[in-house]
């Protein structure tokens, strides 16, 4: 399909499964979601945030920013390293990643741990970088955004000999201009390259390099608000100056190396290996806007912190597939083996904070930096802890007959975390993640399944407030039932999976130590519909329902209550249509729906619910023989006022805080692509 037809994209066959390689979408037991390049270009997205809101299982838990959260999947909070991969190596979540570089981004929903090893039970992300291309690219986009935001980007590819030896391909993008605040503005620089070299037909070397700086000021900053405040106000209008500082914001810079080697040795049986090398530089200037306890006034907080100004990690993969016949038993087997160490480094010296004067919520006022104007690291950085987690993994897909086959895999997982700060300690765990599914097909279009998992995860570290500050506590282990039924109707892809999903919960309590005091229990129901609905007409939806609640915690005031920020319904409507008669003009809306969530831990507060409507055109056309496309995008038309995410004071929810952060308001963009 080409990228600019109605639907381009919607529909994908094969989905990114790590270990089991690219596995047909109708034979995976999982719930899964992709997104293309093509919709990245048609929906001029230009951040992770941007792509999970397409998913209706997702959000993006905004620590520091939507640019440097966390991607959560299904009410779990994902890990920083263990749920997202680039090419099959773990990659560092919490930093702004760029998205003009990629092919395509897998989703994959629940509790993947016997394929990848320990991870949170937030699913995988998977990235998938551009490749070269057989026919010669030369594709250049130029993009105004807004006001005065323009970004240039020049995406080439091809092989440079006749025989298709060596082959490249090239992104470079620069995005520059003023943001939706007074003094606000957006910096976006990115080199990304990707070669390949075809040793023979069986055999390809992958060697892939990018290095993306990101710096965005002046942007309204998080909401605090403690366990006085009696109610969340609705979301004011994120474009007043004064909610963040034209000198506050984020300066990041992250570069990534890699390299994959594979090999076919016949028909049946292949091999991957992998290797990969993350830095991400991250300096925050953060605002912090602690709510008064009747939420109509707030004092904002310059702080400018020494810790975590640097996160690297070196991760590797080896992956081993193969085909073979028992009788008249079919086995699909995999061999594989995956593992990183992330490092984290924070600056010396102490952490500097500015009080501003105390403001009414609707009236917000600009300040001068109280501070050095400046982004502080130190005079040099220290090892801050270091996480080591290797698995191996075994796993076969028996086929018993056209209708009849089970799923099983299994991963033994070591885990060694080191805190170097004081009183951090060390732990050391290993254990089995397995995990089983029994596949029907009653016929070739129709498939079902239900499964059950169990998987190991990184314990998490108390937070400074704590009395046992810097505590690393003990690996989580975490559980999933679940049942679903999948088909291809024509060119239409269809899902539903009914799911429970449990995890420890670690929290402050009254005692205020950091330590696991309950369970976190996520039930739920997803559905999914993505492709052609008529000629005319395409569709790239899902609906998630959930009931995400704390259990066991031993507390009368957390007892049974919904988890922060997680909302019961979130849903996403993606449509396209273009006329018989003006097939080269497409037409698109997509509708966002996101139900109210719990603002604090007692579920005395809570955050409203919000819709989001985005309306866009574009028009393909040929200039001196050269494809042009025209395309036009308006997000929240109806400029909305809602808080895009909320989450708890630490990481997994201590009784004494939150914070918020604003969505964006309105925003048009206009681009033109030429395939020179």
């Amino acid at each position: 399909m080409n990228n600019s037809e109605a639907g381009a994209g919607f529909v994908t066959r094969e989905v990114d499964m790590g270990p089991l390689g690219e596995k047909k979408w109708l034979d995976t037991p999982y719930t899964t979601n992709t997104f293309t390049q093509s919709m990245i270009e048609n929906q001029q997205v230009t951040s992770v945030a941007d792509i999970l809101k397409y998913n209706a299982s997702s959000q993006m838990q905004a620590r520091g920013g939507m640019d440097v959260g966390r991607p959560q999947n299904r009410g779990m909070q994902g890990n920083v390293v263990a749920n997202s991969r680039l090419d099959g190596v773990n990659i560092i979540s919490t930093t702004a990643f760029p998205i003009e570089m990629l092919e395509r981004v897998d989703i994959i929903n629940g509790l993947t741990g016997s394929l990848y090893g320990p991870a949170s039970p937030s699913g995988q992300f998977n990235f998938t970088q551009k490749r070269p291309t057989l026919k010669r690219l030369t594709s250049l986009n130029a993009t105004y955004a807004n006001d005065n935001q323009f970004k240039g980007h020049l995406d080439l590819g091809g092989f440079i000999d006749d025989n298709n030896t060596f082959g490249y391909r090239i992104n470079l993008m620069h995005d520059e201009g003023k943001g939706y605040v007074t003094g606000s503005k957006t910096r976006r620089q990115l080199i990304s390259t990707a070669f390949d070299w075809n040793i023979s037909s069986d055999t390809v070397l992958e060697v892939n390099f990018s290095d993306y700086w990101f710096k965005k000021m002046g942007y309204p900053g998080a909401f605090s608000y403690g366990p006085k405040v009696t109610s969340l106000p609705d979301a004011p209008d994120p474009t007043k100056a004064g909610y963040g500082q034209a000198f506050a914001g984020v300066d990041l810079h992250t570069r990534t190396v890699s390299s994959r080697l594979k090999h076919d040795f016949n028909e049946d049986w292949q091999i991957s290996a992998a290797i990969g090398y993350q830095t991400a530089d991250r300096g925050f200037r953060s605002v912090s806007n602690q709510l008064s306890n009747d939420g109509k006034q707030f004092t904002p907080t310059l702080s400018v912190p020494t810790t975590y100004g640097r996160f690297t990690v070196l991760s590797h993969s080896v992956n081993v597939n193969g085909h073979v016949m028992t009788g008249a038993l079919s086995h699909d087997l995999i061999l594989a083996t995956s593992g990183y160490r992330w490092d984290i480094y924070g600056a010396n010296g102490n952490d500097q904070k500015f009080t501003l004067p105390t403001q009414d919520i609707n009236n917000p006022h600009r300040y001068d930096d109280p501070s050095h104007d400046g982004f502080y690291t130190g005079a040099a950085r220290t090892k801050n802890s270091r996480s080591q987690v290797q698995a191996i993994t075994l796993g076969d897909t028996v086929t018993f007959n056209p209708q009849w086959s089970v799923m099983g895999s299994l991963s033994q997982n070591w885990i060694k975390e080191t805190s170097y700060r004081a009183g951090g300690g060390n732990h050391t765990e290993n254990g089995l993640s397995p995990a089983v599914a029994l596949m029907f097909k009653p016929i070739p279009e129709v498939m079902t399944y239900v499964s059950y998992a169990d998987s190991l995860e990184e314990g998490d570290s108390a937070p400074n407030t704590a009395d046992n500050k810097n505590e690393v506590l003990k690996p989580y282990r975490s559980e999933q039932w679940e049942m679903g039924v999948k088909s291809q109707i024509g060119d239409l892809n269809l899902n539903a999976a009914i799911f429970q999903l449990e995890r420890p919960f670690a929290y402050v309590g009254n005692d205020n130590i950091f330590k696991e005091q309950g369970k976190q229990r996520n039930r739920g129901l997803e559905l999914i519909a993505n492709g052609k609905v008529t000629d005319e007409l395409f569709v790239f939806s899902s609906m998630t329902w959930l009931a995400p609640t704390l259990t066991n915690t031993g507390n009368a005031q957390t007892q049974d209550k919904d988890v922060v920020g997680v909302p019961k319904y979130q849903a996403n409507l993606l449509a396209e249509y273009h006329y018989p008669t003006l097939p080269n003009v497409i037409y698109s809306a997509n509708v966002h729906y996101t139900g109210k969530r719990a603002a604090n831990t007692t579920n005395t507060m809570w955050a409203k619910a919000y819709t989001t409507l985005d309306l866009g055109a574009r028009y393909q056309t040929q200039y001196w023989d050269k494809k042009t496309t025209f395309r036009l995008n308006l997000d929240n038309v109806t400029n909305e006022h809602y808080w895009a995410s909320i989450f708890s004071g630490n990481q997994n929810g201590a009784i004494g805080g939150a914070n918020a952060f604003l969505g964006t308001p309105r925003q048009i963009s206009a681009s033109v692509s030429i395939e020179l």
